[in-house]
């Protein structure tokens, strides 16, 4: 059977997103294994920032 333009129209957008968010996840991976090489490597290791949660007031 034939997709509708609709439907195929989501699935583009859907494989769109899905690769921006593998591509992101790479990112970050490499981003932490250079942090944790870093650290390894130079004395002066600066912590890993994390987001912390907004606080209330």
């Amino acid at each position: 059977m034939h997709q509708s333009r609709k439907e195929q129209g989501y699935e583009r957008v859907s494989r769109r997103l899905l690769h921006a968010d593998r591509r992101e996840a790479l990112i970050f991976s490499e981003l932490e294994e250079d942090i944790e090489a870093a650290a390894e490597f130079g004395g002066g290791a600066m912590p890993v920032r994390r987001n912390a949660s907004p606080k209330s007031p």
